[in-house]
């Protein structure tokens, strides 16, 4: 990358892409600096990139993963979940999870499409598991337009930002939930039950 490029690489929106949305690398930095991280970046045009992440050491012991999912496996969801995410990667984790706690899932890539195949489904939905920032209807329009086709509708948010700066223009509006990226089985699981009162 150029110096210049390289001075901007981490702003929201930036985008050397003529498409494209420049939010990945800013929300890396918010989730790297959420657990007192850093980030270190090193590029020359023609050489190549380096990114390194540093995180503080913890005296704590590693919990093991296996050891927290039983929690997530005794308890069984039923019913229909929507989860609109523009990132395939994070649709199909997130549908896997979810198929995994018993639900089965309808994935929409943007919030256009969510809201449409929430319209053809809402009288079955139980849950939406909805993207804040997503292209042609992010999840604040999208999450009024799934209010107006049915005002009880639980929409839990998901965002690599944390929750208070995600979560700020959703105050009183009824959010059933809020999940922040990367998120694990056990915290999908705890946040879908508590979504559906369960």
């Amino acid at each position: 990358m150029t110096p210049e490029t390289l001075a901007r690489v981490f702003d929201p929106f930036f985008s050397t892409k003529f498409t494209g949305r420049g939010l990945g690398l800013a929300a890396v930095l918010g989730i790297v600096r959420g657990h007192r991280g850093a980030i270190k970046v090193y590029s020359e045009p023609g050489r190549g990139t380096t990114f390194k992440v540093l995180f503080p050491a913890s005296s704590r012991p590693v919990q093991n993963d296996a050891v927290r999912q039983p929690a997530a496996a005794r308890w069984r969801g039923v019913g229909l979940i929507l989860v609109v995410d523009d990132e395939e990667t994070v649709r199909t984790l997130a549908r896997r999870m979810l198929e995994r706690l018993g639900f089965t899932v309808l994935v929409a890539s943007d919030g256009q499409e969510g809201v449409e195949i929430f319209r053809q489904h809402a009288d079955e939905v139980r849950a939406v598991l909805l993207d804040m920032t997503m292209p042609h209807m992010d999840g604040e329009e999208a999450f009024r337009e799934l209010r107006r086709i049915r005002p009880d509708v639980r929409v839990v948010l998901s965002s690599g930002y944390n929750e208070q700066d995600a979560t700020n223009r959703f105050a009183g509006k009824g959010l059933a939930g809020f999940i922040q990226k990367p998120y694990c089985l056990e915290d999908l699981c705890d946040v879908i039950r508590r979504a559906l009162g369960e």
